[in-house]
């Protein structure tokens, strides 16, 4: 009689572990943060001559004229190798990535392809316009607000702008007090920032990821506190937190994050008590400058506009006007309020909270994500959560002085 054996079993393959599944995801990081660091634009954007220029602008739009910008930009072009490196992005990305976490990664790589396109066409009006509108929106873009009724945010900015009359605060609190403010309040928030004043910073105050830039100016007190809200308690906070996430995808920011981030950062400055009416104008004329970029209206056309018949100052009337006409038309700023009324509703129904939205640079739609990548150990809740309690009084105290 012939002896059988039968064959053994094959033993079944474990499940890779969370380091592994991290090991093979380094690459595509590695990837991200490489074409996000070349992709953020603001340096281009800023004119050598920005200073000097607004003050020029400001002067004549005063007189009533519709004055015609003479930025001097600096062109760049982004080397083949960060276009294949997108290609590479997305390859890796099919392959190595759970599924719950790739159509997140797409869609950034997508958002990014169009912040390169856009830094090698800054200065043309004609190729640079119709990539910001795709990236960053219009007017025309809908939200849902509380009622559950979708509308148009250029049909919130122009009720806006109808029903606040114009008013702007006394600007007395000197740069250098404001940047101790700041300091302050990242102290007490936990945070390792620098704080830096820049000439050439068209907005008050910009963040990025440990550093707060603020503006060669004086600031009001009503702003002062804003910006101590928006900057530290919105964006720092979160851009610490995504350094504390395992996936870099929360610190480069997922896709439409720049708007709920931005949205996030006022509704904290309405919970401080630092929306005030002039600040809700701005954010309507910021709508309103985007959408008379995009059917053609110069920025002379546009400043004057804001000045003569929605009366702002000289001033704020070239500074919202030239947010959006930067680098040929670059414009962002419909984002802000599209931002703010989106995570509004999403806050009252508790569709988000803002611990969840801190976790990093995260936009709502990408909350269930981050939640699955949390269950398979690859995120993990916020590091810093600090509170308006934690870091305002101080700031305001000194802003009053």
């Amino acid at each position: 009689m012939i002896a059988t054996t039968e064959p053994a079993a094959a033993k079944p393959e474990s499940a890779p572990s969370i380091a592994e599944i991290l090991a093979g995801i380094a690459p595509l990081d590695a990837l991200l943060l490489r074409i996000s660091r070349e992709a953020r634009v603001l340096p281009a954007l800023t004119p050598a001559n920005a200073a000097s220029e607004r003050a020029r602008l400001v002067e004549q739009v005063g007189k009533g004229e519709a004055p015609v910008p003479r930025w001097e930009l600096a062109r760049r072009r982004i080397e083949p190798a960060f276009w294949r490196a997108i290609d590479e992005a997305r390859a890796l990305a099919r392959d190595r990535l759970p599924p719950a976490l790739r159509a997140t990664y797409f869609a950034r790589l997508d958002e990014l392809e169009v912040d390169l396109a856009m830094i090698e066409c800054v200065g043309d009006p004609v190729r640079v316009r119709p990539l910001a509108a795709r990236r960053f929106g219009t007017g025309m873009r809908e939200v849902v607000l509380e009622d559950a009724q979708p509308v148009r945010v250029s049909t919130v900015a122009r009720g806006l702008l109808e029903r606040i009359a114009p008013s702007e605060e006394a600007r007395v609190v000197e740069p250098e007090t404001l940047a101790q403010m700041l300091r302050d309040a990242a102290r007490a928030a936990g945070l390792d920032l620098e704080v830096r004043i820049d000439a050439r910073l068209v907005a008050g105050a910009a963040t990025g990821d440990r550093a707060v830039f603020i503006a060669a100016r004086r600031f009001g007190r009503t702003e002062s506190r804003r910006l101590v809200a928006h900057e530290i308690l919105g964006h720092a906070v979160a851009a610490s937190n995504a350094t504390k996430q395992p996936l870099r995808i929360f610190e480069v920011g997922t896709a439409g994050s720049f708007a709920d981030q931005e949205g996030l950062a006022i509704c904290l400055e309405e919970q401080a008590g630092a929306l005030d009416p002039h600040r809700m104008r701005v954010l309507a004329a910021r709508v309103i400058a985007t959408d008379r970029l995009h059917s053609g209206a110069s920025f002379g056309e546009t400043a004057r506009f804001l000045f003569k018949q929605h009366g702002f100052s000289a001033e704020s009337a070239v500074l919202i006007t030239e947010r959006a006409h930067r680098g040929g038309g670059v414009a962002r700023d419909a984002g802000y309020l599209y931002g703010y009324l989106r995570v509004r509703v999403a806050l009252k129904n508790g569709d988000a909270c803002l611990d969840r939205l801190r976790v990093g640079r995260i936009g709502i739609d990408d909350l269930p994500a981050f939640d699955d990548a949390c269950r398979e150990g690859l995120a993990h809740p916020p590091t810093f959560t600090p509170t308006l309690a934690d870091v305002m009084p101080a700031a305001i105290d000194e802003a009053a002085e």
